[in-house]
């Protein structure tokens, strides 16, 4: 069995419990699935349970234990893909974020 890696651009619907707090997130999900197509499509099945939307699609590949360092934190949630069959990280950032760094560049001379 194959394990898939996608990073997608995602956003929380009104309906995530997240909606409020943050404006968006990279998700990062290792699924494992001989198919891709199948992969990718949980993946963005998986997201959307969680409330958000999925806007692009930002990386993909198929990976293995090689691909990881031993202590990377990227390879911990790969081996708990290999237990569980799937893993999504939400990698957040608040919401307002990029409001602000558009006003600085509009009050920079």
């Amino acid at each position: 069995m194959a394990m898939h890696f996608f990073t997608f651009l995602s956003q929380p619907t009104p309906n995530a419990e997240e909606f409020a707090e943050f404006e968006g997130a990279y998700v990062s999900c290792w699924i494992l699935n001989d198919n891709r197509d199948e992969a990718q499509a949980r993946a963005i099945e998986l997201i959307r349970d969680y409330g958000w939307s999925v806007d692009a699609l930002e990386d993909s590949g198929t990976v293995s234990s090689e691909d990881y360092q031993e202590g990377d934190e990227d390879r911990e949630f790969y081996e708990q893909a290999l237990v569980e069959g799937e893993v999504l990280v939400f990698n957040t950032w608040p919401r307002g974020e990029d409001d602000e760094d558009d006003e600085e560049a509009e009050d920079e001379p």
